[in-house]
């Protein structure tokens, strides 16, 4: 595990970095989703994928997650966006292909956007604006107050076989607020993406997906529904539709 700490020298992210020899080899990025960090199934087999393709890779942990510095309370979509910002400046150089998982995918639509040393990006049952839509719109009134007054409140997923819960902060909500996609008209993400989501998500609806697509500006923009797919999107077939995806923008270069 490797350190990198921010200008401030006040937090640091928590990364592994795989580089390969060949000059002109694409800087693959996976930011992992909520709650979770870089040692997931989806993170360590495309890493195995990208050293055998001869792709520069790197997974980390962003702010309060897994070996990275801070609380997770205390994170926001800007803060996160501040970290894989952080990892593009100084451990990467282009081309770069982002791939990001829920969470980092609303991320990573973020950093994309009007970023030249992004040639494309990869999402994995993206969760842009979750925030609102999937957090603020569903709370009811005893929840509300509890954000508000005490500043958190713990949710339970949406998945009936989840087994634990999130406490979300007021602050995260509130700055999610800031970086809204679905909302425009138009995500002005100027390079190929490729949105990859389950049809069988219970906690990431695939329309949400489906709509980033029909805002996304770029014209080449391919949307991979698996119909039988979940939120994780972690089995081997569709590990494959992952990684062809990686191929398939790599082969437009």
């Amino acid at each position: 595990m490797n350190i990198l700490h921010s200008p401030n020298n006040k937090k640091f992210v928590a990364y592994n970095k795989t580089t390969t020899a060949k000059k002109k080899a694409p800087y693959v990025i996976f930011h992992h989703g909520l709650m979770s960090d870089m040692n997931g199934d989806k993170a360590l087999y495309i890493e195995k994928y990208c050293a055998d393709k001869e792709y520069n890779f790197i997974r980390f942990d962003n702010f309060g997650h897994g070996d990275a510095s801070g609380s997770f309370q205390d994170e926001t979509i800007s803060s996160w966006l501040e970290g894989l910002n952080l990892v593009i400046k100084e451990l990467s150089k282009a081309p770069i292909i982002l791939v990001g998982s829920s969470m980092g995918g609303w991320v990573s639509m973020l950093a994309a956007i009007n970023n030249p040393q992004i040639v494309g990006l990869v999402t994995i049952s993206a969760a842009p604006d979750f925030t609102e839509e999937l957090i603020w719109d569903k709370t009811n009134k005893q929840q509300r107050e509890l954000l508000e007054k005490q500043g958190v409140c713990e949710f339970k997923g949406s998945d009936p076989e989840c087994d634990h819960s999130y406490i979300i902060s007021n602050k995260l909500v509130q700055d999610g607020k800031k970086h809204l996609l679905l909302t425009k008209n138009s995500i002005n993400i100027p390079c190929p993406v490729h949105l990859i989501h389950g049809m069988k998500d219970v906690d990431v609806p695939f329309t949400i997906s489906q709509r980033s697509a029909e805002k996304i500006a770029h014209n080449n923009v391919v949307t991979k529904f698996i119909k039988d797919g979940n939120h994780s999107l972690s089995r081997l077939q569709d590990l494959q539709v992952i990684c062809n995806s990686i191929d398939e923008i790599i082969a437009q270069q």
